[in-house]
């Protein structure tokens, strides 16, 4: 097996398999970059920034619980954030064995390295968040920014009782939406093979797997489950201030060195989220990349390995 080959794993963690990616690095003391993928994506949106950071790195990228190869949880409640930070936080204590990782969260994955790096700031040295609201700004830009609200609209679709049947009706048309159209008329990292399988390039590319992955009812509910358990759902793009007036915002300070990369296209976000960041996250550097959408980890591998690496100096 090659010295830096990405390998496949499962592991339990609270009675629940969590299958996950891993590159060993070249030493037992490599820094270890601890991965949080986001929806509707799964482990694998992290192998070309895996390929374009430093080989000397230990890599583990875990599907969240219940995505693509990690088995769905047992109620719905356990998709709740509170749940979710205690499953992970022992999945990185963990794999980690004992050493401390820096912690890298996209989107959903980024909705939970927040509070775990908040909430147990001991078990990372450093805090790396790519296009994910911290949950103190979110919340009070949608009170206050009806843009925001507006780019939020897409998780009634999401929440709705007949999610599942309309997505795989229509071909799970908004999530290749969300991805962009492009990626699904290729093979996508169709040339990256995991060593400790014998599938095909064209039954291994990142599309393969995506939609393996949402065509199992289980797992797309699975996937669901995160919009449908959140603690405060988005208002109206023109919800009255009576409706605003109840959001509460959430205080979650994290004392941990924190980088964001942000890709300034993002349909998900509004950069004005940013706003006030350093209120709570006070040793922060943000950076921008101006062409970047909210898919930056894989549209800028390159770009993101750099500032990454660069910040572990």
């Amino acid at each position: 097996m090659p010295l830096n080959a990405v390998t496949s794993h499962i592991i339990s963690i609270q009675h629940h398999a969590i299958y996950y990616l891993e590159r060993k690095g070249q030493t037992l003391d490599s820094p270890l970059l601890i991965l949080f993928h986001g929806f509707p994506e799964n482990a694998h949106a992290w192998e070309a920034l895996i390929d374009a950071l430093p080989t000397e790195y230990h890599v583990i990228a875990p599907d969240l619980p219940g995505y693509h190869q990690s088995e769905p949880l047992a109620d719905s409640s356990d998709y709740q954030v509170p749940s979710l930070v205690s499953r992970m936080g022992e999945f990185v204590q963990t794999v980690s064995q004992g050493r401390k990782a820096i912690l890298v969260g996209h989107d959903w994955g980024g909705a939970i390295a927040w509070p775990l790096a908040a909430f147990q700031p001991d078990l990372f040295t450093k805090l790396v968040i790519l296009n994910a609201a911290h949950p103190s700004t979110f919340t009070q830009a949608l009170k206050t920014s009806r843009a925001q609200r507006k780019k939020s609209e897409y998780i009634k679709a999401l929440v709705a009782d007949d999610a599942e049947a309309v997505l795989q009706q229509t071909d799970f048309a908004m999530l290749k939406d969300m991805l962009g159209s492009a990626m699904f008329e290729g093979d996508m990292f169709a040339n990256v093979r995991l060593e400790s399988t014998n599938q095909t390039a064209s039954d291994n590319s990142y599309r393969a797997r995506l939609l393996r992955s949402w065509r199992n009812t289980p797992t797309l509910s699975a996937m669901l489950a995160y919009y449908r358990e959140m603690p405060q759902m988005a208002p109206d793009e023109h919800a009255p201030e009576t409706e605003l007036s109840r959001l509460r915002v959430p205080v979650l300070r994290v004392i941990l060195p924190t980088l964001v990369l942000w890709g300034r296209l993002d349909e998900a976000f509004d950069e004005d989220i940013l706003n006030g960041l350093a209120t709570y996250v006070p040793n922060l550097r943000i950076v921008y990349h101006n062409t970047a959408t909210h898919w930056v980890h894989r549209e800028q591998a390159q770009w993101a390995a750099k500032e990454i690496t660069d910040f572990l100096m």
